[in-house]
């Protein structure tokens, strides 16, 4: 089973699609926005990304993504 950590969960919750390929795919939309930018956000898209290309379509569609996503902040 692959573990994900939470910063990975809620990472994957914020773009995920209807299906895992998909979640992918809008994962690696933003890598050019990130590159160089910042280095810890780059390894944990990177990590994210490796986990969500060995697992499953079965078991991408049974995690609850939903419990991670977070409101909004709203500006101050």
């Amino acid at each position: 089973m692959i573990r994900f950590e939470e910063n990975e969960c809620i990472l994957v919750a914020m773009f995920q699609e209807e299906s895992r390929q998909g979640t992918i795919e809008k994962i690696h939309s933003i890598l050019p926005y990130i590159m160089g930018e910042d280095v810890e956000v780059l390894a944990l898209i990177n990590s994210t990304l490796e986990k969500l290309e060995t697992l499953s379509d079965k078991a991408f569609l049974s995690i609850d993504w939903e419990q991670y996503k977070q409101e909004p902040m709203e500006d101050e």
